[in-house]
């Protein structure tokens, strides 16, 4: 099959989309597909893989508690046609349905170069008072697509709200070759500097304040306790200027490659966002056997499902993260049964299961059928 993989956030920019799309090109083409990931001209981007096509020039905005991105460009609905046209692809897999810009202008032009369209949808969102204002065209839209996907049941019903479907819950998948526990040390008696790992965009959304307002009842307990933050962003210099009173204490990487053995260091994993449709982190921490302190938030507990891998917290209650810190630094054992738990939990997100389930609506479209209908209240991955 020849697929186009239409993704608004690629790399050079990081974060959930991105890795998915990534991944997901990858397994394709190893099994013998032809995968093509069409996106946007972007800042810094460098050379790209034979396998990428840049149509428009990125903007970034800020939307949902963060930073994302739209597509500008003259013509873009019929650039994109040209670019279907000439690669003469089976199908278009749209990543960011119904979101703009390519989740909206991409469904038009593979109708005008005749080609069938699914999306998935990535996002999870209280309320959009955009999406209520155009939900009717934004249904008619929705209706020519040929399936439907979302990562998680929190993003369908985040969607659920404004527009119907027949979706189909395929969530994100984890490269399990490359995330992995070897290497990694033993829970023992608690250590003298524990190594606390936060992850993530820095934006609003995901709340690393909480943790730095955590951080001294954490000190008061183990003198020697790091901080360390891995991720970059617009607000940076905030935080950083925020954890300045901490001193050696918080350490921020910015981007990072080593990703797997930062995770493998790491005695635990913080993640505070306070909303998420899903959470990438999650599964890479769960593959290297890192157990972890999760905010409450829907799209994170449909990752972790009913086992017990992670404690959950409020996002926003920082003695909560600082007490529940300390308690799983002094219980080595508890920290072991949430490794023990996350790497059997992750198993059901490998890319090779992911890619499987991915593939079956594709054939199911191309055969002329339409995905299985999973109700909002039952959908569970």
């Amino acid at each position: 099959m020849r697929i186009a993989l239409i993704a608004e956030d690629y790399y050079p920019q990081r974060g959930g989309v991105p890795e998915h799309v990534h991944h997901l090109a990858g397994e394709l083409n190893r099994r013998g597909h032809c995968a093509t990931i069409v996106t946007s001209h972007m800042r810094n981007a460098g050379p790209d893989p034979d396998y990428v096509r840049r149509v428009g020039t990125s903007l970034v905005i800020y939307a949902n508690g963060g930073v994302s991105r739209i597509t500008a460009g003259w013509r873009l609905t019929e650039r994109l046609a040209q670019v279907f046209r000439a690669e003469r692809f089976d199908l278009i897999h749209v990543h960011g349905g119904l979101a703009p810009t390519f989740g909206i202008l991409a469904p038009r032009a593979a109708r005008r170069a005749g080609i069938p369209v699914i999306a998935t949808f990535h996002s999870y969102f209280e309320g959009s008072f955009g999406f209520w204002l155009a939900r009717r065209p934004l249904q008619r839209l929705l209706d020519q697509h040929a399936a439907a996907i979302a990562v998680s049941p929190a993003a369908v019903r985040a969607h659920a709200r404004y527009v119907t479907t027949d979706w189909q819950i395929i969530p994100n998948g984890v490269d399990t070759e490359y995330f992995h526990p070897g290497g990694r040390a033993e829970p023992t008696l608690p250590p003298p500097g524990p190594n606390l790992l936060y992850f993530h965009r820095l934006e609003p959304r995901n709340h690393l304040t909480t943790l730095l307002g955590a951080m001294p009842m954490i000190l008061a307990r183990f003198s020697e306790a790091r901080l360390t933050v891995a991720g970059d962003g617009p607000w940076r210099p905030l935080y950083e200027r925020m954890a300045r009173p901490l001193g050696g204490s918080v350490e921020f990487l910015g981007r990072i490659e080593d990703r797997a053995e930062r995770y493998r260091a790491a005695d635990l994993y913080l993640c505070p966002t306070m909303r998420g449709s899903f959470g990438i982190t999650l599964l890479e921490a769960m593959a290297c056997g890192t157990p972890m302190v999760l905010a409450d938030n829907p799209g994170f507990r449909s990752v972790i499902g009913d086992s017990d891998v992670a404690e959950i917290v409020p996002h926003d209650d920082a003695a909560a993260w600082a007490n529940t810190v300390v308690r799983l630094i002094e219980d080595p054992g508890r920290r072991q049964a949430m490794s023990t738990a996350g790497l059997a939990r992750v198993q059901r997100f490998s890319w090779a299961r992911v890619t499987d389930e991915v593939l079956e609506v594709y054939l199911r479209v191309l055969r002329g059928g339409r995905s299985a209908h999973h109700p909002v209240s039952t959908a569970t991955v």
